[in-house]
C-alpha cells in the first residue's frame, strides 16, 4: 500500500468541464463590451478572481458588471447565467474516482465562489460521496496557486503533504502543490491519469 491516504481532485476541467466561452458569450449579449474587453475586465480587481478570494461578493461582481461592463441583465437573470458554467463530467473521470476510491479518501478543491459552490454538489451529486471533502477558496479568502491554500486543504482533510496526491489540470497549480510536498500530477484526460498512477505505483493495474 503507497503511503499516500488522500486523493485531493481540482474541480474545473479536471472532473467537471468548464463552459467558460458560453458564460463569455452570454455576458457579451447583455454588455456593452466585446469578449476580449470582458476577459480582461473580468480579471481586473472587483473581478471574479476577487470573487474566488472571498474579497467581494455575488453581489457585488453583479454590481461592478452593471456598473463597468454596462450589463443589463436583472440579478436574478445573472444568477442563471453564472449558474451555466459547467458542461458535465470530463469523459472517464466516474471511472477515475471508482478506482481512486479503492484506496483512497477523496476531496476537491476548487477556486471558486458561493453560486458555483453551493451548486456544484447538488448538480453533479452522482460523482461524489458522502465522506468526501470539498475546500472552496472563497470560504478561506485565499486562492490556488498561492500555497496558503493548500495548507489550508491539508488542515481540512487532517493529513500531511507528503500523504497526499494532488491533480489539477493547471502546471502552476501542480507545481504549487509539489512546492509542499504534494505528490502532484497534470491532468490532461482521463486515461492517461490512470497510465501515470499506475506506473508511480499509486494504483494497481488492470
Amino acid at each position: 500500500m503507497p503511503a499516500e491516504t488522500w486523493f485531493l481532485f481540482d474541480l474545473g476541467n479536471t472532473v467537471i468541464k468548464l463552459a467558460y466561452e458560453r458564460v463569455l458569450e452570454n455576458l457579451r449579449r447583455q454588455s456593452r463590451m466585446t469578449r476580449d474587453e470582458l476577459v480582461d475586465l473580468l480579471e481586473q480587481a472587483g473581478g471574479y478572481r476577487d470573487m474566488e478570494r472571498g474579497a467581494i461578493t455575488f453581489w457585488e461582481f453583479y454590481e461592478f458588471l452593471c456598473d463597468r461592463a454596462d450589463y443589463r441583465g436583472s440579478i436574478r437573470e445573472f444568477h442563471e447565467l453564472w449558474s451555466d458554467f459547467f458542461d458535465g463530467p470530463i469523459l472517464g473521470i466516474e471511472d477515475v474516482l471508482e478506482r481512486v476510491r479503492a484506496r483512497y479518501r477523496v476531496a476537491f478543491l476548487s477556486n471558486t465562489n458561493e453560486i458555483h459552490a453551493e451548486l456544484i454538489p447538488r448538480r453533479f451529486a452522482v460523482l461524489f460521496r458522502k465522506d468526501d471533502r470539498f475546500v472552496f477558496s472563497y470560504r478561506f479568502r485565499v486562492a490556488k496557486p498561492d500555497p496558503e491554500f493548500f495548507q489550508r486543504a491539508l488542515e481540512v482533510v487532517g493529513a500531511l503533504a507528503h500523504h497526499t496526491i494532488y491533480v489539477d489540470d493547471l502546471v502552476e497549480n501542480v507545481i504549487a502543490a509539489r512546492s509542499l510536498g504534494m505528490k502532484a500530477f497534470q491532468f490532461r484526460d482521463s486515461m492517461t491519469l490512470l497510465q501515470e498512477l499506475e506506473s508511480e505505483g499509486l494504483l494497481p493495474p488492470v
